[in-house]
């Protein structure tokens, strides 16, 4: 397996001021001045052209740096630039791994549990997570 090691830290991670921060083989932590973090990572896609004749690079969303670590940005910037190398495009190519709305839901409401004052909040508040998830599939 190669090497998961680049220039920035978990600590880094955390702390770093807004801008574009590169890791190392096309991975950058974005970090706005919001505060919001994100993972890019930005791959060529061999054999194929932009629309002015030359390499086609693009920039793939990993997600929030709040649930993708270091780590699992590495890994999947690796996967996309092996993809990318094979000259499959990730954005069709990737594997999907999106956990549903009620996946998600569950997820939070378990992170959230403590920070409720009553246990009924936390009820009332996942019963309305499952009545936005009756709305969202039925439109």
């Amino acid at each position: 397996m190669a090497a998961l090691s680049g220039k920035l830290t978990k600590r880094l991670v955390e702390n770093l001021g807004p801008g574009r921060h590169g890791d190392g083989g096309g991975l950058h932590l974005v970090v706005d001045p919001s505060g919001a973090r994100r993972w890019i990572v930005r791959v060529t896609v061999k054999g194929q052209k932009n629309r002015k004749g030359g390499p086609l690079r693009t920039d793939f969303g990993l997600g929030g740096a709040d649930v993708v670590t270091l780590n699992m940005a590495r890994e999947r910037a690796l996967e996309y630039r092996r993809m990318a190398k094979q000259g499959l495009n990730p954005r069709y190519n990737a594997r999907q791994d999106i956990p549903t709305f009620e996946e998600f839901a569950q997820q939070v409401h378990i992170e959230r549990l403590p920070t409720w004052r009553n246990p009924k909040h936390g009820q009332q508040w996942i019963c309305s997570m499952k009545g936005m998830s009756r709305v969202l599939l039925h439109k």
